[in-house]
């Protein structure tokens, strides 16, 4: 990366104040940019940052108007930077390339153009693999599981029987995909597993995180929607359907059968029961725990999870319970107080 600042203000069409031929070099965090280097600045909790920062020039909303270096004005300075970043540093992943001798290709196995399958990957019988589809060392792809074009699976992630995984995919380290749902029944000599013969989809263009579980399905399917992004660690059960477009962050636990809409976002460590339904476009914040159903858009928080801005307003008035409890105390003893005193006075009355 060798641009001006005017260049790089011409491809996400912005506007400079200040000196346009300042060179940048390379892209940093505002607090951690050095001589040539561009950053940005997409909220307010970072302009503390502004006069110490040693970036040498900085995309920023419309409104910062003055700082110690060029400023390049944009109406979403973060998706202007992502831009940036996508052009001059993309990812420096070096993907294996061709069959490794050590990699074991079952009976009646499909490979499409272009297949990389590194070092001790195993694909049992009867497997699908698409055009460009990248394996890492140590992958396991299952009986008739089929992997979609251009997905990468990195190593040692588990992709078992009857998986299907769309296109354009992208599975990290230790994810394991079909693994049993968690279904149980009583019996006599203890829990009786219920036998789970179901798959999992993943949609087009969907990423899973590493360590991630998600179970197949008892019966059906276990779906996850096109281009959803789920984070490291998390638990997704048995039969759960979820839409399109969904973020599911990390420690996250949705358990069998949940159904969620579209644009569902699931923050950290957060946990979903079974067989309820998330409406699209909800919001559930992190370290909540959902035990009923929740309509569209509606963001919740807190345990049981209700409306967030009612569960602020609850978690505010908890802070102030000790100076309220001893309030209560102090008014109750003058509430004492006078009624010895009336009770006296009505006494000396008789």
């Amino acid at each position: 990366m060798n641009v001006t600042v005017g260049e790089i203000a011409a491809q996400v069409g912005g506007s400079v104040i200040g000196d346009e031929s300042v060179r940048l070099t390379g892209l940093n965090g505002i607090r951690q940019a050095g001589g040539g280097d561009l950053s940005f600045i997409s909220s307010a909790r970072y302009m503390r940052y502004l006069d110490e920062s040693k970036a040498a020039a900085l995309l920023v909303p419309p409104s910062l108007r003055e700082a110690p270096m060029p400023l390049i004005q944009v109406a979403d300075p973060y998706a202007a930077f992502l831009r940036v970043l996508d052009r001059y540093q993309p990812s420096r992943a070096a993907h294996p390339r061709g069959i490794h001798p050590s990699a074991i290709v079952g009976e009646n196995v499909v490979l499409g153009r272009n297949v990389a399958l590194d070092a001790h990957v195993t694909i049992a019988s009867n497997a699908v693999l698409g055009d460009n589809v990248c394996l890492y060392a140590g992958v396991y792809v299952g009986h008739q599981a089929r992997i979609g074009s251009d997905t990468v699976i990195y190593p040692n992630v588990s992709i078992l029987e009857g998986v299907v995984v769309g296109a354009r995919c992208t599975i990290h380290s230790g994810a394991v995909i079909g693994s049993d749902g968690f279904g149980y029944a009583p019996g006599p000599d203890g829990p009786r597993k219920i036998p789970q013969v179901g798959n999992v989809i993943l949609g087009d263009d969907v990423e899973v995180g590493a360590n991630t579980a998600i179970d197949r399905a008892t019966f059906g399917s276990t779906i996850i929607g096109r281009g959803t992004k789920i984070d490291n660690l998390v638990q997704i059960g048995h039969n759960v359907e979820m839409g399109a477009a969904c973020i599911i962050c990390g420690n996250a636990g949705i358990s069998g059968s949940a159904i969620l809409g579209n644009g569902v976002t699931i923050a950290a460590a957060a946990g979903v029961a079974g067989h309820l339904e998330i409406g699209d476009g909800a919001v559930v914040a992190g370290l909540s725990g959902v035990t009923k159903s929740i309509e569209p858009g509606k963001v919740v928080s807190g345990f049981p999870a209700i409306d967030h801005d009612r569960d602020k307003r609850i978690v505010v008035s908890m802070r102030h319970l000790p100076d309220a409890l001893q309030e209560i105390r102090a008014l109750r003893r003058r509430v004492e107080e006078l009624e010895k005193l009336s009770n006296g006075t009505s006494k000396d009355h008789s």
